[in-house]
């Protein structure tokens, strides 16, 4: 695992645990010091990046990427709401290729938010 891959990876685990964007910053700091003077490999020096973020105590913020996975889950409530107003209340049909259509939309637009979510997780934070 190369240096960025494991400190992308620790940032995704630490805030996965809920530390701060300062905390992520100060440890993905120290680590990369760490890396770039001693020339060892992340996994030789701290461990997998789950089992180090793990050693810190748990943290309280919520991570941008976990915002956007609640938004994701948000979207598939309302819009199944909608569809079901919509037919119950208004007693309108879109057929089966509507249908299709529309859920197979409300399937991408989660889908892509998870995924940004996710990316959002794993990026480095920006240096101060």
């Amino acid at each position: 695992m190369s240096t960025e891959e494991y400190l992308k990876t620790l940032a995704y685990e630490l805030r996965h645990r809920k530390h701060g964007e300062d905390m992520v910053r100060n440890t993905l700091q120290e680590v990369s010091s760490h890396l770039a003077e001693s020339g060892e490999s992340g996994v030789a020096a701290f461990g997998q990046p789950r089992e180090y973020a793990a050693s810190f105590a748990a943290g309280t913020t919520t991570s941008g990427g976990a915002r956007v996975g609640t938004l994701a889950g948000l979207v598939v409530i309302v819009t199944l709401a909608a569809y079901l107003v919509l037919r119950g209340t208004f007693d309108i049909s879109f057929g089966i290729s509507g249908t299709l259509t529309y859920f197979g939309a409300v399937v991408a637009v989660t889908a892509a938010l998870i995924v940004t979510g996710q990316q959002m997780d794993r990026r480095l934070p920006d240096p101060r």
